[in-house]
């Protein structure tokens, strides 16, 4: 995990929880010429218009860092229109009972007669409510079928908002769940941001909704987002224009720096695609969260889940000797001690094998020769090179040598009488018992009864000895090369 930027990610995600808002809604229906009728016909029914959004932990105390419209849906045209769909099937039952003339009307037309104004209408809403869900990037895979069969503690109602700034305002707000010790992520400094930096932004987007079981909806996605300029609101709100791929969905959800600190809070789009990769989105810097942060005297250090939480990580990811037996220890005092928190077991299994496959070498022990001998350097191996050539050159000039005198001993041998050569059978040993100047001395064995010079006797015949025009070195009483065996030369008086 050499990139700091997939780090950070990795340890703000398990506290970014998915909002589920919930706002109930009547619609009073006005038939002509004279009759008024309010769906759902029951009185005490109303429909749910849901909404889903995104959020994060700032404290450990269970406050939710999001937008304002997630948790506050603005009373305006879209949700008017989430509230037709939901009347429809009801409206266009009632007409083809009491209406000849709209007796084949289907759901889908009465929705466009409620859009346009053709069919009037009045909606009155109920105020919303709202609960917050951990990802899978915190519990895991539940397997559960329903959010009803989830797990104790995976989900909790927001029993208050703390602090807001409405959608046309700073779209921010603090929320609060009855969760104790959760994780958190930390909030910076907007200020530090600039154009072209990356951010990433870690929510719930519904385009990625393929599937209906809670697993599905409650994994999130991140993006890569570019900051494309930093503005400001006509209310005075600060604002980071971003592009890159912001969903509904991912609405309230923290937009990281590369330390993995909240930096923006996704708010809204503008165009006619404002969602998706070709919109224009906009975040709220987090300077408007900093101030509310401030006047709520919350206190964001963090707590000893994220604690653990950040040991473990941090051990997980570095590169120290023992760096996988520290992070096994702490993900295992984590699950001890936060069995919901069941993610942070495929860190702790993938912890355990590589402590399983790592090789410990003790260090060498002091006042022990080690039984390995030390690593040379590539200097040290040169040197050995040079002293080895430089004995083996020492060595051929001590075998040339030798030879001549060896040549010139066996010619003057030959020149005595038989009695006066007791080892003449040696001496006239084959010319292939002579050292081979071209491959080493070693290459070929030295005649068995002849002594091999010392270094100072090789040194006192060299004195004595003359280069002749055959290029070899003889003694100068020598009749021929003992090495070639050409004559000696004639000296200059003719002798």
């Amino acid at each position: 995990m050499k990139d700091p930027t997939v780090k950070a990610v990795d340890l703000a995600q398990p506290a970014v929880v998915r909002i589920i808002t919930v706002v109930p809604g009547k619609l009073s229906v006005h038939f002509p010429p004279s009759t008024d009728v309010t769906f759902p016909q029951q009185d005490a029914d109303t429909y749910e218009i849901t909404l889903s959004g995104t959020g994060a932990f700032i404290t450990s105390n269970g406050d939710i860092l999001t937008a304002d419209h997630v948790v506050n849906p603005p009373k305006d045209q879209q949700l008017n229109g989430a509230l037709y769909g939901k009347a429809a099937q009801d409206i266009a039952d009632y007409m083809h009972q009491h209406d000849q003339k709209n007796a084949t009307i289907t759901p889908d037309q009465v929705t466009q007669q409620l859009t346009s104004g053709q069919l009037k209408s009045t909606a009155t809403f109920q105020k919303a409510s709202s609960s917050v869900f951990l990802s899978t990037s915190y519990t895991g895979l539940t397997n559960a079928s329903d959010f009803k069969n989830l797990p104790a503690g995976v989900g909790a109602n927001v029993d208050q908002i703390k602090k807001e700034s409405p959608v046309d305002q700073q779209d921010t707000a603090i929320i609060h769940v009855p969760m104790k010790d959760t994780l958190s992520v930390p909030i910076g400094d907007s200020t530090n941001v600039h154009p072209q930096d990356k951010l990433t932004i870690v929510g719930f987007p519904g385009n990625a909704d393929v599937g209906k079981s809670p697993d599905s909806l409650l994994t999130s996605s991140l993006n890569q987002i570019y900051v494309s300029s930093l503005k400001t609101s006509d209310s005075g709100a600060p604002l980071i224009q971003v592009g890159g791929n912001v969903e509904h969905g991912d609405s309230g959800g923290p937009a990281l720096d590369d330390q993995g600190n909240i930096v923006g809070v996704v708010s809204f789009g503008v165009g006619d695609n404002a969602a998706g990769p070709n919109g224009t989105s906009f975040l709220q810097a987090s300077s408007s969260a900093q101030a509310m942060v401030k006047s709520l005297n919350l206190d964001t250090k963090a707590g000893k889940q994220q604690t653990l939480w950040n040991q473990a990580f941090n051990a997980y990811a570095g590169t120290d000797s023992g760096h996988w037996s520290q992070a096994q220890q702490n993900f295992a005092n984590l699950q001890k001690s936060y069995p919901l928190f069941k993610a942070s077991q495929q860190f702790q299994d993938y912890a355990s094998k590589q402590t399983g496959n790592s090789v410990t070498t003790p260090a060498p022990q002091q006042n022990k020769p080690s039984s390995q001998p030390a690593p040379r350097s590539a200097t040290s191996w040169q040197a050995i090179a040079l002293t080895i050539a430089s004995i083996v050159v020492l060595l051929l000039l001590v075998g040339a040598v030798f030879g001549s005198a060896l040549r010139a001993r066996r010619k003057t041998k030959q020149q005595q009488p038989a009695a006066q050569q007791p080892m003449a059978a040696a001496a006239s040993a084959p010319d292939k018992a002579q050292p081979d100047l071209t491959k080493g001395v070693t290459s070929t064995p030295q005649p068995a009864n002849l002594p091999i010079p010392k270094p100072s006797q090789v040194g006192q015949n060299t004195l004595s000895l003359k280069v002749w025009p055959c290029g070899h070195m003889n003694r100068q009483s020598a009749r021929f090369c003992s090495i070639c065996g050409e004559p000696a030369p004639s000296s200059p008086d003719g002798a």
